[in-house]
């Protein structure tokens, strides 16, 4: 008997299915990396009217606020707003939103600092809102269009003005990147920002049940396609010679960034640092699980800092 080797075990077709298989991955990747470069996202009008619902405008009236653009490093424009504090005041604070949204998801947070006598700036990063549209970089750009903003505010409205920051999820990740420059400003409060930006993919690849090897075809896709690399976006390592004062507040029951990216943040800076966890808080809604709280603690952390030594920024 003469014994025929079966044809589907041949080189070629082995070869086939092996292409076949990395042409799907690639497929699939570049997918998800414009997903993630490219986020769904609501509209300006949108968001206002969401939150709105959720009650968060109160006094804001669009009408009273100042707006004006911002030009980048790059030369790329930010639309920015400046809410005014009830009194004149030299103390103004920078907002960063999260992910997929605009300024508007800042706006609850301005009714806090504003008790506090800020005036606040609030603005739509890159790509989002009305700005012209722009790949997501997940902060490793829009520090830069942060640090843009921060000189900005100083050239605007007086080199003597005591300059804070604040940022949501994203915001909160770009603002530590901006740290990492070590600008003028006096303290920064950091809500739910994520210490490295690839352990929050490979969660989200565990969600939909894909494995972790996925992240580098992922990160390839969005090098060559967007020119963006998902790795670079380290915001913890960047606080390793930061002498801000930190604020961190998080929520306890956050899956998309768990609490134990604050805590790694806190262990990364060198300077004052204290911690706050909201119990059963999920993402970005430490706020709404407990305001009165979250002023308090804004409060007492500013007043701290305000009894600082004011540096000097020539």
């Amino acid at each position: 008997l003469r014994y025929n080797k079966p044809k589907g075990g041949s080189p070629m077709v082995i070869v086939s299915i092996l292409a076949a298989l990395v042409l799907i991955v690639l497929i699939a990747s570049g997918c998800l990396a414009r997903y993630l470069v490219y986020p769904p996202r609501p509209t300006f009008d949108e968001t206002l009217r969401l939150e709105a619902a959720m009650r968060y405008l109160r006094d804001y009236d669009e009408t009273k606020n100042t707006y004006y653009t911002v030009r980048s490093f790059d030369g790329y424009a930010l639309h920015a707003e400046l809410i005014e504090a009830d009194a004149p005041s030299n103390k103004y604070v920078i907002l960063s939103h999260g992910y997929s949204y605009d300024r508007h998801g800042s706006i609850k947070y301005t009714h806090l600092f504003r008790a506090l006598g800020y005036n606040c700036v609030i603005y739509d990063s890159r790509g989002h809102g009305l700005n012209r549209k722009a790949p997501c970089a997940f902060g490793v750009t829009e520090c830069r269009d942060l640090r843009a903003l921060i000189d900005d505010s100083y050239a605007r409205f007086g080199k003597d003005i005591f300059l804070g920051l604040h940022g949501e999820s994203m915001g909160s990740a770009l603002t530590m990147l901006c740290l990492g420059q070590q600008p003028p400003v006096r303290f920064a409060v950091l809500d739910c920002g994520y210490a490295d930006f690839r352990s929050v993919i490979e969660g989200k690849l565990r969600s939909f049940h894909l494995p972790r090897l996925m992240l580098w075809p992922v990160e390839l896709m969005c090098r060559v396609l967007f020119r963006v690399s998902i790795l670079k976006a380290n915001p913890a390592d960047a606080l390793r010679e930061n002498d801000v004062p930190l604020c961190l507040i998080h929520g306890e029951s956050d899956t998309l960034i768990p609490v134990s990216h604050t805590e790694k943040i806190k262990a990364a800076t060198r300077g004052y640092c204290e911690v706050h966890t909201f119990p059963g808080a999920e993402h970005a809604r430490s706020f709404l699980s407990d305001e009165p709280r979250y002023l308090r603690i804004l409060t007492a952390f500013i007043q701290k800092v305000e009894k600082t030594e004011v540096p000097d920024h020539g």
